[in-house]
């Protein structure tokens, strides 16, 4: 049964991507029909073209809801076989500890868009996605996010200089990130933001091999 299926595969209030069902027991078509007929019974809700959810109410909330960060991180940074993209800007400066302030619009890069520059809306949620120098990732995406991090302290930071640069260094020791990791992006690295990892000496950091 489709229903069990899901709930096997996904569980409750979990984005679910109908584009990425393939079941040898249901064509295409069929799949839609299917989901059709769930949205229509209450089993399924449409969260936006292509997107579903089980829904299970919590003893908090008397109505079943669904976070769209998920969603965000399913479609444009990671999925359960690969790691396509990483939170920049604002956003992630905040859950640096960088700034308190929380940004209206969540800054993602990502191999999923082709352009410098757009944003979209998943849910309620403003997006602002832009692509990548190079391609994204499980072994580099940290190391991007933070290379990108760097580049942008000044604009994002609350902290003073020399506090934002030891919180970064702690970070480059917790990660573990290497020399041979840091070779491997250097395309992606810009002149000024070159100068600011040496003149910070956050290049120093990095794990020799």
């Amino acid at each position: 049964m489709l229903k069990e299926y899901l709930e096997k595969t996904y569980g409750y209030n979990e984005p679910i991507f109908i584009n990425e069902i393939q079941l040898d027991s249901m064509n295409d078509n069929s799949l839609r029909q299917s989901f059709q007929r769930m949205v229509k019974s209450g089993d399924l809700i449409r969260f936006d073209t292509g997107i579903y959810y089980l829904p299970k109410a919590s003893r908090l909330l008397t109505k079943s809801y669904m976070d769209p960060l998920k969603v965000i991180i399913r479609k444009y940074i990671r999925n359960d076989s690969s790691t396509f993209g990483y939170f920049s800007g604002a956003f992630w400066s905040n859950q640096l500890g960088l700034t308190t302030q929380m940004p209206a619009v969540i800054e993602i890069v990502t191999n999923k868009e082709a352009t410098k520059g757009r944003t979209v809306t998943i849910g309620n949620q403003a997006v602002r996605l832009k692509r990548s120098s190079i391609t994204i990732s499980q072994e580099n995406a940290e190391l991007l996010q933070f290379i990108d991090t760097v580049a942008q302290m000044e604009r994002y930071t609350e902290l003073a200089v020399q506090d934002a640069t030891e919180l970064l260094k702690n970070y480059i020791r917790k990660k573990g990130f290497t020399q041979s990791q840091l070779n491997a992006v250097i395309p992606a690295i810009t002149g000024t933001t070159a100068k600011k990892l040496l003149e910070g000496g956050f290049v120093y950091e990095f794990t020799p091999e």
